[in-house]
């Protein structure tokens, strides 16, 4: 896990839970699921999952595992996790299009479009409908994310999770 080590202990103590993919005794990659809140780095943003659903989140290939599928193999892993649960949405993100490519396959629909750009101290967030995406699901994403469609400025934070 390298940097992140140190977070585990509390991310486990709000309730994420990490799951690995393994290659016989070898740890390949590894994503978190999580029913609480949980930051988004790379966006600045909070996404709050409401009850009955969970957001997938930090999945990580190590870098000899790269483009052989474990990310594929975890992200389905943890649907069928979700599914076992008994959670009626899961929620995940990616800045990757190989990685859209694989949430596509597992049955995700994309939802919301963000940008995020930091400068001077500065976000200056976008949110956009998907294209063709339905009322429901937008209505969904943006409750909870607390966000709405439009562009946004506020002062940058990065924050540990």
């Amino acid at each position: 896990m390298g940097r992140e080590a140190g977070l585990v202990p509390a991310r486990m103590a709000r309730g994420s839970r990490c799951f690995g993919a393994w290659l016989g005794h070898e740890l390949v990659g590894y994503g978190w699921l999580s029913s609480k809140p949980e930051w988004i780095g790379e966006i600045e943003l909070e996404i709050a999952p409401i009850e009955g659903e969970a957001y997938i989140w930090n999945c990580v290939t190590l870098d000899p595992h790269r483009r052989k599928g474990v990310f594929r193999s975890i992200v389905a892993s943890l649907v069928a996790q979700g599914r076992e649960e008994g959670l009626t949405r899961l929620w995940i993100a990616s800045v990757s299009g190989l990685a859209e490519s694989a949430m596509e396959q597992a049955g995700f629909v994309r939802a919301v479009r963000f940008g995020s750009t930091t400068r001077f101290g500065l976000r200056w967030l976008t949110v956009a409908p998907a294209p063709a995406v339905e009322d429901a699901l937008l209505s969904a994403a943006l409750k909870v994310t607390a966000t709405k469609a439009g562009s946004s400025m506020r002062r940058s934070r990065s924050r540990v999770h």
